[in-house]
């Protein structure tokens, strides 16, 4: 028998928001009256927007600005391809809590030439809120190939109108016609750039939310995904919603760290939920908001309370159609399980992956879906607050979940972070999937009140060692930037220089981003090994072009691999929609199952190791091109 999580790590948790929860109490509210600070300034010690702000802590991690790579670092920080670009909150006095939770990153092929592009969501300035303000600085960093990058969002349509506060984006072919769109969430409105095709070299938008139905004015969006709930063909838009934020309530409210005695951003206890929206596509193209009708919407109490930060599609039961998966802050997660028919039922509690261990509800922030212990079925896995386990649900059958984070390994090195982007993914190509979390407390002071605990953290890399259990990687061995504290939030993975192994590119807050180029594969290729992984893209005909859903069953050196195709994951964020697997030393995979999202089956192969692969629905694989760096 598992010894249960101890309700008193729990309690401080919920204590270092400012609040605590009463029994029963989804979201009981608990507000502390502090006076006003005055507003940052640089070489102020108490300001959290600087690296050198944080005091060293006791675990003696330091945190310089560039340091220099370790010999056989996984991942090396290169700072040159998106120079230029910073995110920026515009922190003010009143510490408004969109300001600490903005940031997102979409990895997608906006101009069609076959390699990832890189979009990076900032927040903006308050100003921005104005109807008519020039857009914040949002970034579609075009991809030349040798790691070079130019943003290109002006030309692209990127900038124009806006009156709202970015928070995250997710990209997927919404209207079938080949090229990427792109849904942009915010605080306040909401925007979708469809894409009109390469002109002049650069990709062009033209904003269209509003025409559409999916601008939904007045609420704080999150998360996005885009997947077919109802199987018409046609993908469908699902939207995280937050908190009911105002800037007259947060200033009333004056938040603060009850034993720290100075103000900081409020928890999300101190704010109405919102519900969450599902835009379902019409056949001429347009959206309807209907999740009350589909089932998407549950009962009170939790209908208000929700407050919803990541979200991702998985077909957990495995009988052919999508459900989904809601990571909520300080209230129970969700899991709507769909008929097939595009009507879905809440039974997260029933199968295990609403709350923790013990019964208690988490601070859920970003999320993912894969199968990390290689039994056939996908699992669960959502980041939490600091002294809170993050949530690993493994599937045990038929949907059915069990939160096996601590037989993981994975539960003592949570303890004191805070995670928010987070991606399953094979960073060795080994075959199994390993961990990568972005981290950052949400409260800016925490350090007045708990010594031991930071703003800034360190981003942390888990190994699969097998089985599904994981270790922790060392900065030594996982690349230097994992050694040096930042706020992280968004976060997102691909192959962005196509050489087979799977990059990383992350949001801290108010800094630039953060590009971590894989060196895996090079190692090997010099070692005259194969590449040792192949990428592997799908493109539907009688379902969604994308073929988001599709379920792919790859067999190669006698293990069967499963993944999915997704449009959105991680926190605010999506990373590629190519299917990577890692082969280890198996040089070819010997058969390729497809479960399309309409229910057709193709089983093909072989595919050969170190090549990019392309399937369209019905017919034979197609060799793409060799993986090896450009």
């Amino acid at each position: 028998m598992r010894t249960p999580i101890r309700p008193l790590a729990l309690v401080l948790s919920l204590a270092i928001w400012g609040f605590e929860a009463a029994p029963g109490s989804c979201c009981a509210v608990a507000v502390t009256q502090v006076a006003p600070a005055r507003p940052p300034q640089a070489g102020d010690p108490d300001s959290p927007f600087l690296r050198s702000s944080v005091p060293e802590g006791d675990d003696g991690v330091p945190t310089p600005r560039d340091p220099e790579p370790f010999p056989g670092e996984w991942f090396t920080w290169l700072h040159e391809p998106l120079a230029g670009w910073r995110h920026e909150s515009t922190p003010t006095r009143e510490y408004r809590i969109p300001e600490t939770v903005t940031g997102g990153v979409v990895l997608f092929d906006a101009d069609g030439d076959g390699d990832l592009d890189v979009f990076l969501v900032t927040g903006g300035t308050w100003e921005d809120l104005q109807p008519g303000a020039p857009f914040p600085g949002n970034a579609l960093f075009r991809n030349e190939g040798g790691w070079k990058f130019t943003d290109v969002a002006r030309e692209a349509g990127l900038f124009g109108e806006a009156g709202g506060y970015c928070m995250g984006a997710v990209a997927a072919d919404f209207d079938n016609d080949g090229d990427q769109d792109l849904y942009v969430t915010g605080l306040r409105r909401n925007w979708l750039y469809r894409n009109d095709g390469v002109r002049d070299g650069v990709p062009r938008f033209t904003e269209c939310a509003g025409k559409l139905g999916v601008r939904s004015s007045g609420a704080w969006s999150t998360s996005a995904c885009f997947f077919d709930g109802d199987g018409d063909g046609r993908l469908d838009l699902y939207v995280t919603n937050y908190v009911d934020f105002s800037i007259e309530l947060n200033r009333r409210l004056q938040c603060g760290i009850k034993t720290g005695g100075v103000l900081d951003y409020c928890g999300p206890r101190e704010f109405p939920g919102l519900q969450d929206w599902w835009f379902r596509q019409q056949e001429d193209g347009t959206f309807r908001e209907c999740a009350l009708e589909a089932g998407l919407r549950v009962p009170e109490p939790l209908a208000t309370n929700g407050k919803g930060l990541g979200v991702v599609t998985a077909d957990v039961d495995d009988d052919g159609d999508l459900d989904l998966y809601v990571a909520n802050d300080t209230c129970p997660n969700l899991l709507f399980v769909n008929d097939g028919k595009g009507r879905f039922r809440e039974n997260a509690l029933a199968r295990g992956c609403a709350l923790s261990e013990d019964g208690r509800s988490q601070a859920g922030m970003g999320v993912d879906a894969g199968d990390f212990d290689g039994d056939g079925d996908l699992d669960l896995w959502v980041t939490n607050l600091d002294l809170e386990y993050n949530g690993l649900y493994r599937n045990a059958g038929d949907g059915q979940f069990i939160d096996d984070v601590r037989a993981a390994g994975l539960a003592a090195p949570d303890l004191g972070h805070v995670g928010f982007g987070t991606d399953f993914f094979d960073a060795d190509n080994d075959g199994d999937l390993d961990l990568v979390i972005a981290n950052g407390h949400p409260l800016a002071r925490i350090h007045h009140s708990r010594g031991t605990l930071h703003y800034e953290q360190v981003d942390q890399l888990f190994e699969n060692v097998g089985r599904g259990r994981y270790r922790a990687v060392p900065p030594e061995k996982a690349g230097a930037y994992f050694g040096v504290r930042n706020v992280a939030r968004g976060l997102a993975t691909g192959d962005l220089d196509g050489d087979g192994d799977l990059d990383v590119v992350i949001v801290p807050r108010d800094e630039p981003a953060v590009l971590l180029r894989n060196n895996h594969v090079p190692d090997r290729a010099a070692a005259g090994a194969p590449a040792g992984a192949l990428l592997l893209t799908l493109t539907g005909v009688k379902c969604n072009r994308d073929a988001v859903g599709a379920r792919v069953h790859l067999t190669a050196g006698g293990r069967t691999q499963v993944e999915e195709v997704r449009a959105g994951n991680s926190y605010q964020s999506r990373s590629d929609l190519r299917l990577h697997f890692g082969l280890g030393a198996a040089a070819r995979a010997e058969q390729v199952r497809v479960r399309w999202p309409d229910g057709s089956i193709q089983e093909l192969g072989p595919a050969e190791a170190g090549y990019e692969w392309r399937i369209v629905q019905g017919g034979a694989l197609e060799k793409l091109r060799p993986l090896a760096a450009r």
